[in-house]
Order: C-alpha cells, then sequence, then structure tokens
C-alpha cells in the first residue's frame, strides 16, 4: 500500500511515530532520465513505443533532445483533463510530470520532509548500502541475506517474492546486498561467477536494474552529445542534483537530517541547536 493513498490521520500517525523509518535511494538524474527515455520512448518494443505515442499525441519516436526539449516546456494546466492531455501532458517537470521522469525528490515526501528519512542512499551504492540499512534495523537476517525467490509465476504474483533467480555463490561468497545478483570480476575467465575480497565484489557495480534494464549508463556519452543538452537537464533537475551531489561519493547512508543542514542555512542553524 502506497503511503499517499493512505487517510490523512493515518499518514501523520506515521510520520509523528519514531518507530516507523524512512528511507530512500536516488538515481543519478541524468542517467534516470536516460533509462525512462530508453525504456518508455525508445523501447525495443514496439507496443511500448506506440502506447507512448498513443498517450501524448505522436506519430513518430522522437530524438532524445526533442524529449528534453518538451519537457522543458511550459505546461498550461496541472491537474491534467483527458482534454488537454496528449503533447501538454509531456510538458514541464512538475508533480504532473509522469512518475517516470518526475523529479525524485517529489516522491516519498522527500521535498516536504527531508528531516524525517532516517537513510538516504545512492543507487550506485546499493549493494553495500541496502545491507546496511536492513542491519541497522534488524531485517538483514530475515529479508536480505537470502533470495525470496519463488519459481511459480502464478505463486509469485502478488507475494512480494523476486522474480529474478537467485546468483550461484562459490564456496566462501555471500550476498553483499539486498537480492543483488553476484558481478563478474573481469579478471575472472569464469563469466558466472566473481571473486569475493572482503565481502565486496572487486569489480565495478554494473548499472543493470534487472527487469527494466536500458543499459542507460553506458549511453549517457552517445545520447547527451552536447553541453547544452547536459546542462538543460541539470537545470531541469536541480533539486535531485542538489541531493545527489552530496550523497553520490558517500559510500556509507546519510541521513534526512544531515542532508537538510547542507541543503539550508534555516535547517543547519536548527540542527546545531
Amino acid at each position: 500500500m502506497r503511503f499517499d493513498t493512505l487517510q490523512e490521520h493515518v499518514q501523520m500517525k506515521i510520520l509523528n511515530d519514531p518507530e516507523w523509518k524512512f528511507a530512500a535511494f536516488i538515481r543519478n538524474p541524468v542517467e534516470r532520465l536516460l533509462s525512462a527515455y530508453l525504456d518508455k520512448v525508445a523501447s525495443e518494443k514496439q507496443a511500448v513505443r506506440q502506447h507512448f505515442q498513443k498517450n501524448y499525441g505522436l506519430n513518430h519516436t522522437i530524438s532524445f533532445r526533442e524529449f528534453v526539449n518538451y519537457l522543458g516546456d511550459e505546461r498550461q494546466s496541472c491537474p491534467l483533463s483527458k482534454k488537454n492531455y496528449k503533447i501538454d501532458g509531456l510538458r514541464g517537470v512538475d508533480w504532473c510530470a509522469n512518475p517516470h521522469w518526475r523529479p525524485q525528490t517529489f516522491f516519498c515526501g522527500l521535498s516536504e520532509f527531508l528531516p524525517r528519512f532516517s537513510f538516504i542512499g545512492a543507487l550506485d551504492h546499493i549493494e553495500h548500502q541496502s545491507r546496511a540499512l536492513l542491519q541497522s534495523v534488524g531485517l538483514w537476517e530475515s529479508h536480505g541475506k537470502y533470495y525470496h525467490w519463488v519459481d511459480d509465476k502464478k505463486e509469485m504474483k502478488g507475494s512480494g517474492f523476486c522474480e529474478v533467480q537467485p546468483p550461484k555463490l562459490r564456496d566462501g561468497q555471500e550476498l553483499i546486498g539486498f537480492q543483488q545478483r553476484i558481478r563478474r570480476d573481469d579478471s575472472d575467465s569464469n563469466t558466472n561467477n566473481a571473486t569475493m575480497n572482503y565481502g565486496k565484489i572487486t569489480t565495478e557495480v554494473s548499472d543493470t536494474i534487472y527487469g527494466h534494464s536500458t543499459n542507460s549508463r553506458s549511453k549517457i556519452d552517445s545520447y547527451y552529445n552536447s553541453p547544452d543538452l547536459l546542462e538543460k537537464v541539470k537545470l531541469l533537475y536541480e533539486g535531485d542534483y542538489k541531493l545527489w551531489n552530496l550523497i553520490k561519493d558517500k559510500d556509507s547512508l546519510s541521513s534526512g537530517v544531515e542532508l537538510a543542514s547542507k541543503l539550508s542555512s534555516v535547517c543547519n542553524s536548527l540542527a546545531k541547536n
């Protein structure tokens, strides 16, 4: 059940109860937007491309630059009505934007209740940060250490179990994060295995998100092929970037209070008091 679907008094009870722990993982805004474009606008699946074009009144697959330009246009109305949903629905990066490219700070109360979050991490460090998160709330052994996976898709539906099959571990290996696959060490001739060193995998973290992989990280340079395009995206997602720049190079999780104090002079003075 989503938090925003709960009745207001239930939401307030959760927000004011310290037993509830809030956590969020932020993705590189540049990579996230490109991934959304590749997955929804320029999908390899014709049915997905046609669905996008029908929803937004288009008759062709627009380029990534055209997509960004549309997002940079001013929207005429919000919330959108069925009458003007079409191309106007693609304009603007605001609360009415499609969830796949809506700013991340507009989700989960990040823009309103940032100090309420106990844990904020970067998707680039999801393996060990997800483990640290689950360990801190006492859920690693029961919900993170082992794959909760079933082979029967009918049984899996609605169960919360993972459709991705668990990795094959060699003797002495263990998962380093929450239901994360083993990554391959490039120096290992066996591409199905990875070298583990003190609980960490030696190879660079892959950008793969299983089930919706677009390999967007490897395509950033080819799509963001001019400085002005990159700067436009950074400006459109300025709020996301402020948060991302504070956590992208941190190995450990951050707290909302810590980040809010760095983002706001008011929050900084309150934190010191």
